[in-house]
């Protein structure tokens, strides 16, 4: 133990000697990664950045085109609180054997910020941005044995410069031919305990340097937000409770959530273990922290909950937590269901079981890839994969459904909150959850947020000093969209956004993703037909 306590003291010398010497900061669950797809210019492109987990750190940036017309890829980073003027220079990306266009950028503040991807070619110029949350949630561990080489090293250099001091009182003032006395060997042991005096010193100074540094790193790091979730009965009917816990806000106010896809909050319910049962609702606010979602007529049961919202400046957080619903109640009078008229949920066979012959008509089968599979409303869909086929870990797919209707022609398919469709992936052991949409992994309203930062001719720092006006000036936007009706709600809500499928038309609507680890994951894609909401429910091996 005490060789142990010595060698960390050392290892903390060292690094401060070498760093005082001339040589010398996520919405979404387990996946980090971000995926863009869609147009940057007259070009086709993806984009695939895998944000670093500790910062200051490096973001592996890829790029995907159309095309051999391309001259020159450059990617940066820009982040929401000092707007493009304040960030740095582009590097540029260079071409692989694969085709893409490679990169690295340093992230060196933690918070909300973007990588803006710029692309010169034949076609012109194109310019795309992806939002991205610079967040510091990993701290490093030193290896044991650098440590140790270091802590060697530190000796070494405590050895070299207690003995340039001696020497430097002591011998250094002998002349030429003069011999070694009495006072020349005290001076020189005098300025090595002196030299030896100073790095302890230095090395005193130094670890309290290096544990607030550490302690600063570790209050600093990424804490996710908490929440308590209850059932209450309210006129004969369950309403779930969501109240985020205020210790764990931390300065993050939640007065400044702002609607995304016109939702303040985005909920999703999968029944633990079984994933039999899935609801995307949307709760509505009754004060800075607390959320209150109707559940109608889900079964009940114990759930797990993940919960998005989006902050001002473009920074996605999920809260994640479990409830166990209760049986509905037994009243007199039916109760009428009261929450959002976007809610809905699907009943469907257990993850990774096959559905039998006798399975209740009001069961959602759940598909396979390469397989077509019965929708609630007689359509029909297919995940446009091989059969049986086990997907990789760390790799870019597009997840492709086709939607036919009763016919067997391609279903006409409507905007769902300002989209073609929504898709939640979420592993057997809840470790990964992610809400996808056809554009990318990110929110839609992050870029909208990002590039209204960077459109604005002052670099100065956004200052929310008031967060009932902020709050109130939402929830105002939030009624007036209830005032429209849904094609208004779209254009308003998604501006010039284009709603082709990620260049796809009829009933296919496609998602880019990266699952980030092997394991048994769920997929739920919702679409909307003739005004009703479809809920398709597929199954994936990833190794």
């Amino acid at each position: 133990m005490i060789f142990q306590k010595i060698k960390n003291t050392f290892l903390k010398f060292i690094l401060i000697l070498i760093l005082c010497s001339p040589l010398g900061v996520r919405g979404h669950i387990g996946s980090a990664g971000v995926v863009q797809e869609g147009k940057a210019g007259n070009y086709q492109v993806q984009v695939y950045v895998e944000p670093p987990d500790v910062i200051p750190g490096t973001a592996k940036v890829s790029v995907m085109l159309d095309g051999k017309d391309i001259t020159s890829v450059r990617m940066s980073p820009i982040y929401f609180f000092t707007g493009d003027e304040g960030s740095p220079r582009s590097d540029e990306g260079v071409l692989s054997a694969s085709g893409s266009y490679d990169g690295q950028i340093w992230l060196m503040e933690s918070g909300a910020a973007s990588v803006k991807i710029t692309i010169e070619g034949a076609r012109g110029k194109g310019e795309v941005l992806i939002p991205i949350a610079a967040l510091s949630t990993a701290q490093r561990k030193l290896p044991s044995s650098l440590g140790w080489i270091l802590a060697g090293l530190a000796l070494l250099l405590v050895g070299i410069m207690t003995t340039i001091i001696g020497a430097s009182t002591g011998d250094s003032l002998l002349k030429a031919g003069q011999s070694l006395d009495k006072n020349t060997q005290k001076r020189r042991l005098i300025g090595s305990t002196i030299g030896a005096s100073f790095c302890g010193l230095l090395l005193f100074g130094g670890n309290i340097w290096w544990n607030a540094e550490s302690s600063d790193y570790q209050r600093f790091m990424y804490q996710p937000y908490t929440a308590t979730s209850t059932i209450k009965i309210e006129n004969g009917e369950r309403v779930l409770s969501f109240k985020i816990d205020s210790a764990s806000v931390r300065g993050r106010l939640t007065s400044f959530i702002i609607p995304d896809h016109g939702k303040l909050m985005h909920m999703f319910l999968v029944k633990e273990g079984t994933m039999d049962v899935f609801a995307h609702l949307h709760p509505s606010r009754k004060d800075t922290v607390t959320f209150e979602a109707p559940l109608g007529s889900l079964p009940a049961g114990k759930y797990l909950i993940f919960a998005d919202v989006l902050r001002y400046h473009g920074l996605q957080n999920t809260i994640a937590d479990t409830v166990e619903i209760p049986q509905t109640p037994k009243v007199n009078v039916a109760p009428v269901f009261s929450g959002d008229s976007d809610d809905t949920f699907v009943v469907t066979n257990a993850l990774n079981k096959q559905a039998t012959s006798t399975q209740d008509a009001t069961i959602t089968i759940c598909g396979t890839p390469g397989v077509k599979t019965k929708l609630q409303d007689g359509s029909s869909i297919v995940w446009e994969e091989k059969p049986n086929q086990k997907l990789q870990s760390g790799k870019v797919y597009d997840l492709k459904f086709s939607v036919l209707a009763p016919d067997g022609k391609a279903a006409e398919l409507q905007t769902y909150l300002g989209m073609m469709g929504h898709a939640a992936v979420i592993k057997d052991d809840a470790s990964v959850y992610i809400h996808l949409h056809p554009n990318g992994t990110f929110s839609s309203t992050a870029v909208q947020v990002m590039q209204k930062r960077i459109d604005e001719k002052t670099n100065a720092r956004p200052n929310l000093n008031n967060p009932k006006r902020f709050r109130d000036s939402v929830d105002n936007v939030l009624a007036k969209l209830q005032t429209m009706t849904e094609d208004e709600r779209d254009k308003f809500l998604m501006g010039d956004m284009k709603h082709e499928a990620n260049g796809h038309h009829g009933g296919e609507v496609v998602f880019p993703y990266v699952f980030p680890k092997a394991g048994n994951y769920r997929i739920w894609l919702q679409v909307k037909r003739e005004g009703k909401i479809l809920t398709g429910v597929f199954d994936a091996q990833v190794i």
